[in-house]
């Protein structure tokens, strides 16, 4: 039987990446013109790997391309290194030749390690005090619009989680950053983000330096047709016998969050994998079975909650939709009053167990919290 095609957990690429084929276009389209894009996703809708089948599809159609994740560069001076080694290296393969273009820069002094094949590589890092980094990032970005035209390929960057910005004194640096990037005109950028409102504010408030820069793009859902095809197309490819009404279940039950789907359908695929069929009944314990594997963390999650807090969330797995300030909520849980509710629901989404939805509702942020609730309540 062929492996287990609903991935989860990693960057998805190739076939096993459901979908996406609009706004996997829609980039593609955007970045050969070199535009700037604010990519702007809810954490377990698939963006990373989005973003690196873009640049798969970048490379194949001849463009540089280079990925940043700021969670990874804790403070400006190793975001500045890592800015200048990475567009340097999308767009220059050779080690010597890196070398002796690192040799050039002013503020960023080159590093060199040997391999345990005796192979040299090359890095940098900012060589100056920290009244340098700044400049040291601009210097780098001057570098790569440089290198793009002598080498004559345009390069797209990518800096995923770009609200990370702000910790970086985040507002001197935007100012920074958009007179730069003013300047390019060899090189796309995309911005991507999960915290929401960060990236909105950053590009639509007047007093901010990216307000405009670029467009904005929200990633919202998959389309459930195109992602029931996806299933039954892998399904079929398996040999699974199950009907298609019977599967729109699971978007159901996994509340359309892609990362969820795709871990309830690799659960599908591993349960019915010796009968090879596929029913209603095993379909509804899906969410329960992964509950039941993620039960160590929401353990801990729980015995951190209060009582008041543990009542509340037994209420919101019962109702996942209701509005918790409503009256009818209220009475038909035992619990109250409103002011106790606002302070557990703000602590609930501070610590990320749940997050605020549409029209006064609060979601769990792990759909799968909700799942273990239940069974815990019923055993």
């Amino acid at each position: 039987m062929i492996q287990n095609p609903f991935q989860y957990g990693a960057v998805v690429r190739g076939p096993f990446f459901a979908d996406r084929k609009a706004e996997l276009l829609e980039l593609t389209r955007e970045m050969a013109s070199l535009g700037r894009v604010f990519l702007i996703s809810p954490r377990r809708y698939g963006k990373t790997s989005l973003l690196a089948n873009l640049l798969d599809r970048l490379r194949e159609e001849g463009l540089a391309t280079a990925y940043i994740d700021l969670n990874a560069y804790p403070d400006l001076r190793s975001f500045a290194a890592a800015f200048t080694h990475l567009t340097s290296r999308a767009l220059e393969s050779s080690t010597d030749k890196l070398l002796k273009i690192f040799a050039g820069l002013q503020r960023l002094r080159p590093k060199v390690s040997v391999g345990p094949d005796g192979a040299l590589s090359g890095s940098l890092e900012v060589a100056m005090g920290e009244k340098e980094v700044l400049p040291a990032l601009l210097e780098g970005m001057r570098h790569a619009e440089a290198l793009a035209k002598k080498t004559k390929r345009n390069l797209v960057v990518v800096i995923d989680e770009f609200s990370d910005l702000e910790k970086y004194n985040g507002r001197s640096v935007e100012k920074a950053l958009r007179a730069e990037i003013q300047q390019q005109g060899s090189i796309g950028y995309v911005f991507s983000g999960s915290e929401e409102s960060v990236m909105l504010s950053m590009v639509r408030d007047r007093n901010r330096a990216f307000f405009k820069l670029g467009r904005i793009m929200e990633l919202g859902p998959i389309g459930r047709k195109e992602y029931g095809d996806f299933i039954c197309g892998w399904l079929r490819k398996g040999a699974y016998k199950a009907k298609r009404e019977d599967l729109e279940a699971i978007l159901e039950l996994g509340r359309d969050v892609p990362l969820n789907i795709q871990r309830l359908c690799h659960t599908l695929w591993e349960r019915a994998r010796e009968s090879g069929k596929i029913t209603p009944s095993l379909i509804g314990e899906l969410p329960f079975i992964v509950a039941r594997q993620d039960s160590p963390h929401f353990e801990l999650l729980w015995h951190t909650a209060s009582p008041q807090q543990k009542l509340l969330l037994m209420a919101l797995s019962k109702e996942p939709d209701a509005k918790p300030f409503s009256r009818d909520f209220q009475i038909t849980h035992g619990i109250g009053p409103s002011s106790s509710i606002k302070a557990s629901l703000d602590s609930l989404v501070k610590r990320g167990i749940l997050c605020r939805g549409k029209n006064g509702s609060y979601q769990f942020s792990d759909v799968f919290m909700l799942y273990w609730i239940q069974s815990m309540q019923q055993t």
